[in-house]
């Protein structure tokens, strides 16, 4: 059996079809700006990495899905998973996967263990907001969030690179390192096609459109837009704050608590 046959095996049941939204409803555009993109299956992740094992990396692979790389992980009992990779993950590299760990052994990078047993200021990813939640904190290409207070109440500070400091329980999973692919955000597409294929569609300028389509429309000939610039239904969009003040911004920055 060859290594393409093999790997087909292995990860038949890790892909499935998947329908794609375009945008629309009962033909009318919902969702401005998407559709048209290529058919691609969808690949199951395993977010959870709660195993208990070790495994070496099989294959990594790239997809428009997830900004980071994805790595084809085989455990020592058999098991086969997809796992979003860390920084400086090859294949071949061993790493472990569960909730239970022995102090002594050396800790790596890309190893999903509970945040009590990673030291402070240490770089951490995929993280949990409860446990047995699976990950759903840090999982884009190039993030990672500092473990900056251990709390005698059995919960753990991180800091984000938002700036907001998250609390969580000690016995939620988080990987070690940050996400992979950090050069994702100077990708060159090279050509519109490109862009096309992962489903966004051309942006128009309002001054360009009819009067019927938006606030900035009409007119003879061309102009810039109006002092008051508006979104097609109506909305200010500069200079005037549509959520909230600045200064509870920085407040809610100094201090975010998600889960006691």
């Amino acid at each position: 059996m060859n290594f393409n046959n093999f790997y087909f095996l292995i990860t038949k049941k890790l892909r499935i079809g998947f329908q794609f939204g375009v945008g629309r409803s009962f033909g009318r555009i919902s969702v401005f700006h998407r559709g048209g993109r290529l058919r691609k299956s969808f690949i199951f992740v395993d977010f959870f990495r709660r195993i208990n094992s070790f495994g070496f990396i099989f294959k990594i692979i790239k997809t428009s899905l997830f900004t980071s790389f994805l790595g084809l992980i085989i455990y020592e009992n058999g098991l086969t998973n997809y796992i979003i990779l860390s920084e400086n993950s090859k294949v071949n590299n061993l790493l472990f996967s569960g909730s239970s760990w022995d102090i002594s052994q050396k800790l790596c990078y890309g190893y999903a263990i509970p945040l009590s047993y990673i030291n402070l200021f240490s770089l951490v990813n995929n993280i949990e907001i409860y446990p047995f939640k699976g990950s759903s904190y840090v999982r884009a290409a190039g993030m990672s969030a500092i473990i900056t207070v251990k709390m005698s109440n059995s919960k753990i500070l991180l800091k984000l690179k938002s700036g907001w400091n998250l609390i969580v329980s000690n016995y939620c999973l988080g990987s070690l390192g940050l996400v992979s692919n950090s050069l994702h955000k100077f990708y060159n597409y090279k050509k519109a096609g490109v862009i096309r294929a992962l489903g966004i569609r051309p942006t128009v300028r309002g001054v360009a459109m009819n009067p019927c389509d938006h606030p900035h429309g009409g007119g003879e000939g061309r102009k810039s837009p109006l002092v008051g610039a508006k979104s097609p239904w109506g909305w200010l969009t500069k200079g005037t704050p549509t959520k909230i003040k600045k200064y509870q911004i920085t407040i809610k920055k100094k201090f975010k608590q998600v889960r006691i």
